[in-house]
C-alpha cells in the first residue's frame, strides 16, 4: 500500500513538471516571435511615416500620371531603389526646400524636374558619392499638397489646400463656389507673372480641359465680378465675419455667413423663404440696435439681423385657414338671421 502511494506521488510530480515545462516552452516560443518582429522592424531603419503610404493619404486621379509630364515639388512622396553591392529601398518625401534626402548619402535637389530627369540626376549623384556601379530607380508614391490663393468672386476667398493634380474647377469648389455676381472668365496668374484666361462656361458646355487647367504652385486664381456689380461689391466688401441672423416668420430661422452684395431677399431665400404667416412687405433690419424699415432689395452688412413679422391675417385670426374663417363667418351670419326672424 505504501509503495503504491509513493508510485502515485512520483507520477503526479512528473505530470506537474511536464506541464510546467510545456508552458515554459510556449512562453519562449512566443517571446522569440516578438523579438524577431522587433528586429525586422528595426532593420528597416525607417520611421513609421516613411515605411508605408498611409490610407489617409489616398488620392483620386482622373487618369494615369505620365512620369515625363509630372513635375516634382515639395511634399511629393517618392520610392527610391538603389541596387549595388547592397539592395536599398527607401520611401522619401521631397523636403520643403525641394531636396531629396537619401540616408547615408546626402541631399540632391529634385523640385522642378520630371520623374525621369530626377531619376537620372539621383543616379549620377549616388554613383559619384557612394556606389559607383549602382542602378537607381525613382517612382512617384503619392502626390503633394500645397496652398494656392483664390481672390474675387467666390464665396470663400483666400488660400485653399489642393493636390498637384487638381484642376481649376476643384479649386473653385474648395473656395465655396462662384459668387452669384461672378464672371465665368477666370484669370490665372502664375509665379512667373504670366496671365492666362479660362472660360468655365465653355468648359461646362463642351468639356474642353484647356478651360479647366491643372493648377500649379504659385498660381493665383482671380474670379472677376460682373461689371455692373463691381461698385456694389466695393461698398459691401469687408473682412468682418459676423453672421447675418434671419428671425421671425421664415421657414428656417438661423444665422448665415456674410456674403458681400447679398440683399434681404437672398438671406430670406437661404432661410427657406417666408412662412405662410410671414409678411415680407413689413420686413425690417436690426443694425447696431436700431430698427430700419427696408425693402427686400436692401443690401445687408455683417452682423445685421433680418426680422420678418407676422402678416395681418395671422395677427387677427392666428392659424385659422380661409375656409375655416369663411365657415365661421357664415355660421354667425346664419345664426343672426335665424335669431332676427
Amino acid at each position: 500500500m505504501i509503495n503504491n502511494i509513493k508510485y502515485y506521488k512520483i507520477i503526479r510530480t512528473c505530470e506537474i513538471i511536464f506541464s510546467q515545462t510545456r508552458i515554459f516552452i510556449l512562453l519562449l516560443f512566443s517571446l522569440s516571435i516578438i523579438v524577431e518582429q522587433n528586429i525586422s522592424s528595426r532593420d528597416l531603419d525607417l520611421d513609421t511615416d516613411d515605411k508605408l503610404v498611409k490610407l489617409t493619404e489616398s488620392f483620386v486621379i482622373e487618369h494615369q500620371i505620365e512620369p515625363e509630364s509630372y513635375i516634382l515639388g515639395p511634399g511629393d512622396k517618392l520610392g527610391l531603389n538603389i541596387i549595388s553591392s547592397v539592395n536599398l529601398t527607401y520611401i522619401i518625401t521631397v523636403t520643403p526646400t525641394g531636396h531629396l534626402w537619401i540616408p547615408d548619402i546626402g541631399t540632391i535637389h529634385v523640385a522642378g524636374f520630371s520623374i525621369p530627369e530626377a531619376e537620372e540626376n539621383v543616379g549620377k549623384y549616388v554613383q559619384e558619392f557612394k556606389y559607383n556601379t549602382a542602378q537607381v530607380k525613382v517612382v512617384l508614391m503619392n502626390v503633394r499638397r500645397f496652398k494656392v490663393q483664390v481672390i474675387g468672386a467666390v464665396n470663400n476667398p483666400g488660400f485653399v489646400s489642393i493636390t498637384s493634380v487638381d484642376r481649376l474647377t476643384d479649386v473653385i469648389h474648395k473656395s465655396g463656389g462662384l459668387h452669384k455676381y461672378a464672371e465665368e472668365k477666370v484669370k490665372i496668374l502664375n509665379k512667373n507673372g504670366n496671365e492666362f484666361q479660362s472660360s468655365l462656361k465653355k468648359f461646362e458646355f463642351n468639356g474642353d480641359l484647356n478651360n479647366n487647367p491643372i493648377i500649379k504652385e504659385g498660381d493665383i486664381i482671380h474670379v472677376p465680378y460682373m461689371d455692373k456689380y463691381v461698385e456694389l461689391i466695393e461698398k459691401t466688401l469687408t473682412h468682418k465675419k459676423n453672421p447675418v441672423l434671419v428671425t421671425g416668420f421664415v421657414m428656417n430661422p438661423s444665422g448665415h455667413k456674410y456674403i458681400p452684395g447679398y440683399s434681404i431677399k437672398d438671406y430670406v431665400a437661404l432661410s427657406g423663404g417666408a412662412a405662410d404667416m410671414g409678411s415680407i412687405k413689413n420686413i425690417s433690419i436690426i443694425r447696431s440696435g436700431e430698427i430700419i424699415d427696408a425693402g427686400v432689395n436692401q443690401v445687408i452688412f455683417p452682423g445685421d439681423q433680418i426680422h420678418m413679422p407676422a402678416n395681418i391675417k395671422y395677427r387677427f385670426l392666428g392659424n385659422i385657414s380661409i375656409l375655416q374663417t369663411t365657415t365661421a363667418i357664415m355660421s354667425l351670419y346664419l345664426a343672426f338671421v335665424a335669431a332676427t326672424n
